[in-house]
């Protein structure tokens, strides 16, 4: 579930030399002042100085070259031990400044769809940018996303197997800050912590209160695919539904429109009943199509699954004596 790291290492080992680790990596800049410069490894940004080595950037990028899978714990510590030896320094015991949490969903409906039923919880600000919702505080940052589309975007699925990858994969992930990681735990947290299931299964604990403590919201008529419409008769079916949810619109033409008309003529009755024949046609064509799936019971039932996965059969599940062990210790 470890996805993008942000990690310093300030503790820097006898004899450490800034140029030795630019060395080690493909080197893209020197800073002016002659005080350090910055390089990638694997793709991600190292950063080495006077007075630190930084590494940030996506742990299963460094692997895959795509995060539409999930690292275990055990490829986590393969991952920043080999920066260790790469960087020839200590990066496991480097402060953690920021960790990523995420798992990628495939849903039955397109991730938009879930997203829209998402709202923030008490204290934290809601905001939606390109396809994006955010739901933050100063310390935590949750996010949803369509990560496929994402994925394209970045030019970053995987070279074989396209063809089998899911077409609605959402993807839910959590970013603590380094803030947030020292309130949670009650101090700082160095990079070989990542690994331990104290620290994991915290975090896992996090990630999933927080979804459970978002508002959601009930279906409504905007929960629609486009492919409802065979016809734009169609459209104006679904635009009726939409204004009859707000307004009781049979009862609105009747009893205040025709009612109240200025100048009454004789043939506005036929029209009247014109009118209220298509609010009738459109209500019936609504019940067919828009008597959608509870999206949220879906969402949740899906990260309940997975939880119940990781937790009973993955590798980095836990017995009850572990149980036991973990949590006792967290208190």
């Amino acid at each position: 579930m470890y996805d993008k790291v942000k990690l310093v290492l300030y503790d820097l080992p006898t004899g450490y030399d800034w140029r030795s680790v630019l060395d080690r990596v493909k080197a893209q800049s020197y800073f002016a002042s002659g005080t350090g410069g910055s390089g990638l490894w694997f793709g991600r940004k190292v950063i080495a100085t006077e007075v630190s080595v930084s590494f940030e950037g996506s742990l299963p990028k460094c692997l895959w070259g795509h995060n539409l899978k999930t690292l275990s714990l055990r490829q986590v510590k393969y991952l920043i031990m080999k920066l260790s030896r790469d960087l020839d320094v200590p990066m496991y015991k480097a402060m953690v400044e920021s960790a990523e949490f995420a798992h990628n969903f495939n849903m039955e409906e397109p991730p938009i769809m879930y997203m829209r039923k998402l709202d923030a919880m008490k204290k934290f600000k809601p905001n939606e940018w390109n396809g994006t919702k955010y739901i933050e505080d100063k310390e935590v940052r949750c996010k949803f996303y369509d990560k496929m589309q994402e994925a394209k975007k970045k030019r970053e699925l995987p070279k074989y197997g396209r063809e089998n990858l899911p077409r609605n994969l959402l993807r839910y992930e959590v970013t603590f800050s380094a803030k947030g990681l020292s309130r949670l735990f009650g101090r700082d947290i160095v990079a070989e912590e990542l690994w331990s299931k104290l620290v994991f299964w915290t975090l896992v604990a996090e990630w999933f209160r927080y979804y459970e403590d978002m508002v959601k919201l009930p279906n409504n008529c905007w929960d629609v695919d486009y492919h409802i419409f065979e016809s734009a008769k169609d459209f104006a079916k679904w635009c009726i539904c939409i204004a009859n949810a707000d307004q009781n619109l049979s009862y609105y033409v009747k009893h205040v429109l025709f009612k109240l008309r200025a100048n009454p003529q004789p043939q506005d009755r036929a029209l009247h009943g014109q009118i209220q024949k298509k609010i009738q046609e459109a209500l019936e064509w609504g019940k067919k199509h828009l008597a959608l799936p509870d999206l949220t019971l879906e969402l949740t039932g899906k990260i309940e699954q997975y939880l119940a996965w990781l937790l009973e059969q993955s590798a980095d599940g836990m017995s009850t004596a572990e149980e036991r062990r973990v949590f006792d210790a967290a208190c």
